[in-house]
């Protein structure tokens, strides 16, 4: 099943991105060169990041995950 590009919501997927880099970079610097440590710590802010910008109702009207449920209905934002 081939990925249709145009229904990407690129936005969503560069503020990902934008935030992905900023975890991996405090990461780092909290981790003092300790590149496993600094993996670790990235992972957690990440994740602490991403569910903060898509389940926190901030009211910001950002773009979020949307899903499918099993009866074929969107979820989400």
């Amino acid at each position: 099943m081939p990925i249709d590009l145009s229904t990407v919501n690129w936005v969503f997927v560069g503020l990902m991105a934008a935030l992905a880099f900023v975890a991996a970079l405090f990461g780092s610097l909290i981790a003092f060169r300790n590149r496993f440590v600094g993996a670790i710590i990235a992972g957690i802010l990440f994740a602490i990041g991403f569910v903060a910008w898509n389940y926190y109702p901030h009211g910001f009207g950002l773009p979020i995950v949307k899903t499918i449920g099993l009866d074929g209905t969107a979820n989400g934002g």
